[in-house]
């Protein structure tokens, strides 16, 4: 199946696109939304192919069960037709239903020419009739032709980027002045930290905020606090800040972040995809608070941080996007090593990555003694680097000699410029990602 090369920019659909997107249905006259047929359209199960800010086509997808994927609407602007737009958007929805685990798609057509271009190109057969509760599609025709293609073997490529992304994970929850003096615990610190790692070339810092005493808090105020701090100087730099369950499990305390005010709410909140032991203490993450955590954010417009420390978690994120929960693009940390979770190993993390929704953008990182391997591994498979104290505390785990958030990062930029790889902007890993421009 070859696809003519298109200068077209082919993404997720945002809210804003709807309104868009009917209108490219209307010469089509499916543009009936909310129908008996179709219901209410929902932007994300959508992509649409871009030119200068103007939308050429566009595609839906929905699930009629976990593993069985469905075609909705599908459009070309006239004025772009003949240029393999078409086999590209429904090649892009064929590889994102089988990447969230469908080994199905089913389509329903009426036009006789768009069954005989199923059929030809993508492998579809017929499998029945439906017939139309609503009137649109063709006129004289009353029923729709259900057509069906295996997805098995459709093929993915594993997320990879030109460029590499890094992540700095500047603080974390367990770890204290004791162990590392270089630790950045107040929000003066946290910030001064974060502002480094964007001059170093990261494009998202991922943040702790730490109490009057160097606790661990969900204290929004403090959060509030730090991000101000950094926002006062730089705009672009991605912020992240923590929801985790590692010292407390209650809903209210772990969304509490969720309900700052624009101007100081972060880009990104971490979402754990399960519950694991780490090697003192559980991390806990109920199916419900997951839930709740994820629909908070959606609600918010605030991209997930999904944290994956077993496959099962890659699972879980699948579901909460067949769900509705979780909008993609996705982006996720995988993180290894940790005693309790899976080990840091070449082949565990190639797997991860084979299991990743395709279009995802990911970093990876080794905690402890596998960090530099983690780090080298990574770059090498396209990935992106999550690095810095909250991972790991020394330069030489042998002599214990402390390491800076400073020197974790550029061990990251030595890595890229051994694997040939440029550094990622925070305006690029935004696009990538979806993320408004602040």
């Amino acid at each position: 199946m070859s696809v003519k090369i298109v200068p077209y920019r082919i993404r997720f659909a945002r809210p804003e696109d709807i309104p868009s997107i009917i209108e490219l249905m209307r010469p089509y006259n499916m543009h009936h939304i909310p129908s008996p047929e179709m219901g209410a359209l929902d932007y994300k199960y959508f992509i649409v192919a871009e030119q200068n800010g103007r939308l050429a086509g566009a595609a839906g997808y929905t699930f009629v069960s976990a593993d069985v994927g469905k075609t909705t609407l599908m459009a070309v602007n006239p004025e772009y037709v003949g240029h393999g737009l078409g086999m590209e958007l429904q090649t892009r929805r064929m590889q994102i239903l089988r990447s969230l685990g469908c080994s199905k798609i089913i389509t329903n057509a009426d036009r006789p020419h768009t069954i005989a271009w199923y059929k030809r190109h993508f492998g579809y057969r017929e499998i029945g009739r439906l017939p139309k509760i609503h009137s649109f599609g063709l006129d004289d025709v009353h029923e729709w032709t259900t057509l069906e293609a295996d997805l098995t073997g459709v093929p993915f490529a594993p997320p990879k980027r030109d460029k590499l992304l890094i992540n700095a994970a500047l603080t974390g929850m367990k770890h204290k002045k004791n162990d590392n003096p270089h630790l950045p615990v107040t929000p003066a610190e946290i910030a001064r930290a974060a502002l480094e790692a964007a001059e170093l070339g990261a494009a998202i810092v991922h943040l702790h905020a730490r109490d009057a005493c160097g606790e661990p808090t969900p204290d929004p105020s403090i959060y509030a606090d730090i991000i101000g701090r950094i926002r006062e100087k730089n705009t672009s730099l991605i912020i992240c800040v923590t929801s985790s369950g590692r010292n407390w499990q209650e809903l209210e305390k772990r969304s509490a972040v969720l309900g700052l005010p624009d101007d100081l709410k972060p880009d990104m909140v971490s979402l754990t995809l399960g519950s694991m032991n780490f090697p003192t203490q559980a991390s806990v993450n109920p199916p419900e608070v997951i839930q709740a955590l994820a629909r908070g954010m959606l609600e918010r417009k605030i991209k997930p941080e999904l944290e994956v420390f077993e496959a099962g978690m890659i699972d879980y994120a699948k579901y909460l996007i067949r769900k509705g929960w979780l909008v993609q693009p996705a982006y996720f940390n995988l993180i290894l090593g940790s005693l309790g979770t899976m080990n840091a190993s070449g082949s565990h993390l190639d797997y991860l990555v084979s299991q990743l929704p395709a279009f995802s953008t990911w970093a990876a990182s080794g905690v402890g003694r596998s960090h530099g391997l983690v780090r080298e591994l990574a770059a090498g498979m396209g990935g992106g680097i999550r690095t810095g104290l909250e991972d790991c505390l020394y330069l030489d785990m042998e002599k214990q000699t402390p390491a800076s958030n400073r020197d974790l990062i550029r061990q990251a930029l030595e890595t890229a410029v051994s694997k040939g790889r440029e550094i990622a902007t925070p305006a690029e890993v935004r696009q990538w990602l979806e993320l408004e421009n602040r």
